[in-house]
This record gives structure tokens, sequence and C-alpha cells, in this order.
């Protein structure tokens, strides 16, 4: 494959001020192109393109972690303490930014990354 960082642009559309899907609908892949032309083949020396730095875009990141304690006195100066913390609480999908690299088969593809998942820890503390 082809280790080029950025491709060419076939196209005067701003891409930068595009979403992933307005750049499908208007020609997707065949708005770019290798810089030798040759996808199968690396090119030496050609390694970026005249495709902005960053212009995929991706939707924004929402995220809720949260945490919970509850103090609850044992005897003189002994504490037990219960932690609930929570991280993604709404367990929320979040899309990751577009392989930008041309060459690569999840090339302007958001949904072929993994925003993670909701993870719950209960702990205990012994605070003496």
């Amino acid at each position: 494959m082809g280790s080029n960082i950025r491709p060419m642009l076939n196209t005067d559309l701003d891409l930068s001020n595009m979403t992933i899907e307005e750049i499908i609908a208007a020609g997707g892949a065949s708005l770019f192109r290798q810089l030798c032309g040759n996808p199968s083949a690396t090119c030496p020396g050609e390694r970026v393109g005249n495709a902005g730095r960053n212009i995929l875009r991706s939707d924004g990141v929402f995220l809720i972690d949260m945490g919970f304690i509850k103090n609850t006195r044992v005897a003189q100066g002994h504490n037990l303490q219960f932690r609930v913390e929570m991280f993604n609480a709404t367990n929320t999908r979040n899309f990751g930014i577009p392989d930008g690299r041309i060459s690569s088969a999840n090339f302007l593809n958001q949904q072929g990354t993994d925003g993670g998942n909701r993870r719950i820890w209960l702990s205990v503390r012994y605070v003496f």
C-alpha cells in the first residue's frame, strides 16, 4: 500500500467545511487520488499531497463521567468509604475521526471506529 500521509485533491470543493456524509455524497474517494497515481505502489519522496491537514472532521465527543462517594464512620478516626465511579455513564457511542490515508481500507469510514463503552467501578476503602 502507499505510504502517503495526505492525498491529492481532485476537486475544488472546500472539504474542511463538509461532513463525512456530504463528502461521500459529493463523490467520496473519487475526490482524492494517490500522489503517483498507482494505489498499490509506494511513492518514494512523495508523502504529502495538496489535501489540507486535518480536513476530515467527525462529530463531537459526548461523555459524562461521574462518581459518588459515601463516607461511613465505623469508630473514632476510622471510616468506611463506598465509591461508585462511572465512565461514559450514558453509554453514548462516539465515533472517531475517519482514516485520512487513501490507501487505508477505512478511508472516509467514521463508523469503523469504536468510541468505547460504559465502565462502572465499585470499591470500598477503609480509612484509619
